[in-house]
């Protein structure tokens, strides 16, 4: 059962990511998509498998998307929240955006398929500039196989100069200034 499942949902994972890239939204108006997941699939307190989604729009207009499944759990959970960010936030983002070393940062490159692992981690983001949409991020698990080491080293380095980033995007769940309220949300904005 379990290697089953450390085949399937990896697959889903990574099928997750790559939808990233699809919006129902107008893309001219996103300043910035990140994807966070985590997924553990030894037995836990707690949900093992965490999914979130966050858009930021250009006037400053949040949409969070916060999936949630328990080990072995038939379905996940999905609550979607909106809010808005501060002027000075949103300067605050911007300015880690258009860091020398988020700027600089070359494309995510998706794993090879990590099947017999237990712990995945993948923190994808879509940067939504003039000229182009910059996809940065990093993909990390344990066990077997091991990642590249050319694989590895990207997304070392993609990790350490996306901390601000990930630290930012973590903290702003509790943002209680951006004014959280729940909305209904049955399609999933985040996803196609």
């Amino acid at each position: 059962m379990k290697s089953i499942i450390g085949l399937l949902l990896p697959c889903v994972l990574l099928a997750q990511i790559a939808a990233g890239e699809a919006s129902h939204e107008d893309s001219r108006s996103v300043v910035l998509r990140v994807s966070d997941w985590q997924l553990n699939l030894k037995p836990t307190a707690g949900p093992n498998n965490v999914g979130n989604c966050l858009i930021v729009y250009a006037d400053g207009r949040l949409h969070l998307e916060l999936r949630r499944q328990e080990f072995f759990g038939d379905n996940a959970s999905l609550s979607t929240y909106e809010g808005v960010l501060s002027n000075q936030d949103l300067a605050f983002l911007r300015s880690i955006l258009d860091s020398a070393d988020v700027r600089k940062l070359p494309k995510f490159r998706l794993p090879r398929h990590p099947s017999a692992s237990d712990n995945f981690e993948s923190f994808v983001v879509d940067i939504y500039r003039e000229e182009a949409v910059q996809k940065v991020g990093y993909f990390t698990w344990e066990g077997e196989p091991k990642p590249r080491e050319d694989d590895k080293a990207a997304w070392a380095e993609q990790r350490a100069a996306l901390q601000p980033l990930v630290q930012w995007s973590r903290e702003t769940k509790s943002f209680k200034k951006a004014g959280w309220r729940r909305v209904h949300n049955a399609n999933s904005t985040c996803q196609p």
